[in-house]
């Protein structure tokens, strides 16, 4: 597969679209097979005219427009000003590969050949407004079925109006799945963290209270941690320090836990979650130096052809409350600038309790990545 993405800060609707239509065409590619216009709120109102300028324009199979609070694209990060990102995708093959299946009434309202192309699909990725009525148990329901395979997207965020999603027929949805039937894609979640020490495995713990770190006090070895970790400012990382989840054979991490505070008696620490003796941990640091690295780390690897991302705070973590800030390192992660995304409430991805809505910063879906 092959993607492209283009980005216009112009504050007139006609402009920003013309602009990033416009980068489009200069590639002179065929029709795409898919195209996501994502568009801050102040280009709302503008939906049908969009829309309606790309169908003409491109004549993409399918297209979606996304608005929400804040839009990345083509190597940028725009928050609380005006923008479009359009992301357009080829398929390699010569089958219908997008399928755009609404989830409104959830799995319940769709119907038998829907729910097989959302189970067999390679890829799917799930836009909803968080306002939508059951629109967690859709999603929990659309994990469960699509257990062990590819699922990303988020819960949009509003800013000055509600998130909206619609399609060039002027239909508008609350929850909707892109569903890639043959192209695989690889799925990062980036939990805003970065580790300190570790691997280690809780030998003793009773609820959220991890007693033992490898036979050890869990206290002591979080002063070991603090004293010989080479940081600079022990007192801020002591306030940031985290436990990190690591899934057994690849040691990747699957979720991260703050530690709440310490039981000086019993040698504990409290963790924001209930983790069983044998989890495989290692700590963390929280806070904004950490999540930028926690990003480009995950992801990191050989060239993709595109992705899409999920963001629920600014990705560069100097850049301004509003206006643009530059991806630099995150194009040199993917080696590709063929990305585009959207600012979102909550990310879906896979955490130590399965795939769901996560409490991580930022969810990926990376495209023609053929190794991690």
């Amino acid at each position: 597969m092959q993607s492209a993405a283009a980005l216009s800060t112009h504050p007139i609707a006609s402009h920003a679209t013309g602009d990033v239509i416009a980068d489009i065409l200069d590639l002179g590619r065929d029709a795409p097979d898919l195209a996501i216009v994502f568009a801050t709120s102040a280009f709302s109102g503008a939906s049908e005219d969009i829309l309606r300028a790309i169908d003409v324009l491109l004549n993409p199979t399918k297209v979606l427009f996304v608005s929400s609070s804040g839009v990345i694209g083509a190597g940028s990060e725009v928050y609380g000003t005006a923008a479009l990102s359009l992301w357009v995708f080829w398929s390699e093959t010569l089958e219908d590969d997008v399928v755009v299946i609404p989830l409104d009434e959830g799995l319940l309202g769709v119907d038998y050949l829907s729910t097989r192309q959302l189970a067999s699909a390679q890829t799917v990725v799930v836009l909803a407004d968080p306002a939508a009525p059951m629109v967690t148990q859709t999603i929990e329901s659309l994990c469960e079925l699509r257990t062990n395979r590819v699922l990303s997207g988020g819960l949009l965020s509003g800013s000055n109006g509600a998130p909206s999603i619609r399609d060039s027929t002027g239909r508008s949805f609350h929850c909707v799945a892109v569903a890639f039937q043959l192209t695989a894609a690889e799925a990062v979640i980036a939990f805003g963290s970065a580790p300190i020490a570790g691997p280690m495995t809780i030998t003793s713990s009773t609820g959220a209270m991890v007693r033992e770190l490898d036979e050890e006090s869990a206290l002591e070895v979080a002063y070991e941690v603090l004293k010989n970790g080479g940081i600079e400012d022990r007192n801020s990382a002591a306030q940031s320090l985290a436990l990190a989840v690591l899934a057994p054979e690849t040691m990747t991490v699957i979720d991260v836990h703050e530690v709440l505070g310490a039981d000086k008696a019993s040698g504990a620490l409290a963790v924001a979650a209930s983790l069983p003796e044998g989890t495989i941990v290692a700590f963390h640091r929280k806070d904004s130096p950490a999540a930028a690295f926690a990003v480009n780390e995950a992801l990191a690897g050989g060239r993709s052809s595109g992705a899409l991302l999920f963001t629920c705070s600014l990705i560069d973590p100097n850049a301004d409350n509003e206006g643009v800030s530059d991806l630099g390192p995150v194009t040199e992660s993917l080696g590709t600038a063929s990305y585009a995304g959207v600012h979102v409430s909550a990310v879906i991805g896979t955490g130590s309790t399965g795939p769901g809505l996560s409490a991580a910063p930022l969810s990926a879906v990376i495209f023609g990545r053929r190794h991690h």
